[in-house]
């Protein structure tokens, strides 16, 4: 077989032919190696590749394989991790962050363990926004390993933070990426990319071994091409792990089917200051489920939900890098504006993260009644598609739209009570720049949202377009 069929297979696909020894992980691992060494750089996708670790691990899994010990539909498929997640095979773990790019913890995360224990071959660390963007920034280049460069327009960025998964996976480097999600960090980069990036229940994957950016909003999920594709990894990512306080058990059913008297809620006025592209896009993909299921015009919550999630992530980071400010590492940072973010950071009074915590509790209250009456939300993911990569794109984001635009106020109300959403590719723009839409639901839905995902999917043909 021709190895550059590899690229871009769906792991269901990629499983069947090393279920049936047509290839070997071996041979898939080191195609999947050789793109990550060859075209990594073309956009700053990869922080640290262990070819060695990877090799390894692949020799096993065919070994299992040929002794017909097979372990389902991950056993042999290579995959990569943001660079907050650490390992134990010796490779740096960096946070994205200069001052770390030669630091190692001899620990393996609870996340990357259990995709290996399924037999999945990690070969790769991606790169990722400095410190996840916890201390705030403002351009792409906020990275020790440069802007992460979007596969479908190279001027343009692939998202942050997580924004090597993005890349990785849009250009073929490798069959999924593990991200994390504070605030948008997974979604948004599946967004500007055009593959499917899935942020789970809050707690129903484990982050031990991750970077802690914020104790209670801090999310770990797949980014891959399909809705398919994360429904076979977000069941391996699962499980109550006792090492992370906050993990919980989650009920998910990977063989769900999608009720017919599903309730679909559209925020109101969400077509306001939305680029037109992605207007025209979204209205396209209402009319696939407008045509089975019966779908409701909603009002979100009427609270400062934005201003909450910010001061409670800044809060939080305040407590978990107050080594870094100790030392004053920020000023050693790419983003010139975090340099001075200890000063905005350490100022968050406790009579408004407790506010803050206040509103996150109204949050959830408001949204439980909400979906009593609506099953899943849908939205464009954002107002644009992604920004240029020498743009201030927080500026370019806020020109126009508002904290408190639809979209901006799910991804909000989402990663404050802990949410799933799925990002899902459905157009592009005229720049060839693909737009995106989430669904996201109440907590513990998150099979719901996936198979959704998958109904849209099997009725278009957007995630199986790729850059050349």
């Amino acid at each position: 077989m021709n190895n550059k069929s590899f690229t871009y297979q769906s792991i269901t696909d990629l499983s069947e032919l090393l279920k049936n020894k047509i290839i070997s992980p071996v041979e898939l691992t080191n195609h999947f190696l050789n793109k990550l060494e060859n075209e990594g750089s073309d956009y700053n996708a990869v922080a640290h590749i262990n070819r060695s670790s990877a090799i390894t691990q692949a020799k096993e899994a065919e070994a299992s394989i040929m002794k017909k010990k097979y372990l389902g539909r991950l056993h042999g498929i290579p995959f990569a991790a943001k660079d907050l997640l650490s390992t134990n095979d010796g490779s740096p773990t960096s946070w994205g962050a200069k001052p770390f790019v030669e630091n190692v913890y001899n620990v393996e995360s609870t996340v990357i363990s259990n995709l290996k224990n399924s037999g999945a071959i990690l070969c790769a660390k991606t790169s990722m926004v400095e410190f996840a963007g916890g201390m705030g920034y403002q351009q792409p280049d906020a990275s020790a390993f440069g802007p992460g460069i979007n596969p479908w327009n190279k001027s343009h960025w692939s998202g942050g933070s997580s924004s090597g998964s993005g890349s990785a996976v849009s250009a073929g480097l490798i069959p999924f990426a593990i991200g994390s999600e504070t605030w948008g960090s997974i979604l948004s980069p599946a967004a500007n990319c055009g593959v499917t990036g899935l942020r789970p229940t809050f707690g129903v994957v484990s982050r031990y071994g991750s970077m802690v950016l914020s104790w209670t909003l801090d999310k770990i999920g797949p980014l891959a091409m399909s809705a398919k594709d994360t429904n076979i990894i977000i069941k391996h990512m699962m499980g109550k792990d006792e090492k992370d306080e906050y993990s919980i058990d989650n009920k998910f059913n990977s063989a769900l089917k999608v009720p017919s008297d599903i309730k679909i809620g559209i925020p109101k006025n969400l077509n306001n200051n939305m680029q037109n592209e992605v207007t025209k896009n979204f209205e396209s993909t209402m009319k696939i489920l407008q045509s089975k299921y019966q779908i409701i015009e909603i009002d979100l919550p009427n609270m400062p939900i934005s201003a909450a999630t910010r001061t409670i992530l800044s809060s939080e980071v305040s407590s978990a890098f107050e080594n870094v400010f100790d030392k004053n590492i920020q000023s050693k940072l790419n983003a010139k504006e975090t340099h001075y973010s200890v000063l905005a950071t350490n100022t968050v009074l406790a009579k408004d993260y407790i506010k803050s915590l206040r509103i996150q509790n109204a949050t959830n209250k408001e949204m439980n009644n909400l979906f009593e009456n609506i099953d899943v939300i849908i939205s464009p993911v954002k107002p644009t598609t992604a920004s240029k990569i020498d743009e201030n794109f927080r500026w370019a984001s806020r020109k126009d739209f508002n904290e408190e635009h639809p979209t901006t106020l799910i991804g909000a109300i989402g990663n404050l009570i802990g949410l799933p959403a799925i990002s899902i590719p459905n157009g592009f723009d005229q720049k060839g720049l693909p737009t995106s839409f989430q669904i996201m639901s109440n907590k513990h839905k998150d099979d719901l949202i996936i198979k959704l995902a998958e109904f849209i999917q099997d009725n278009t043909d957007w995630h199986n377009l790729h850059p050349n």
